[in-house]
């Protein structure tokens, strides 16, 4: 993620990210805390239920883009190029529920990444 495409939380007692991103988000719900978890697991590590008070995480900014689908792109691929992990990809098929079989997208599609 670009610098500046986020702001900075510090973790307090009890916090959890779901919680973060409920308050960040308005929805703690999967995709929502995974973006979090996402953008600081040199922080976290790879457990996303361990953060600690003190913790300074980022936070990323309410954006999305749109994308134009090319031959051969999958929504793996694309999770992989956004963020850094292509098991992600639910967090893009979840912003669009229009595609009935994420492994069927079409090039000249338009779809957003959030």
């Amino acid at each position: 993620m670009p610098n500046g495409w986020f702001s900075w939380y510090q973790v307090k007692e009890g916090d959890t990210l779901s919680g973060i991103a409920l308050f960040w988000f308005g929805n703690g719900a999967e995709p929502f805390w995974r973006r979090i978890w996402l953008a600081n697991r040199q922080v976290i590590g790879e457990d996303p239920n361990q953060i600690f008070p003190g913790q300074q995480l980022k936070l990323p900014l309410h954006f999305s883009i749109q994308y134009h689908i090319e031959e051969g792109d999958t929504l793996f691929q694309l999770a992989d190029w956004v963020y850094d992990d292509g098991n992600s990809w639910p967090i893009i098929h979840h912003a669009n529920q229009w595609i009935q079989d994420p492994d069927q997208i079409q090039p000249s599609w338009w779809i957003t990444i959030p």
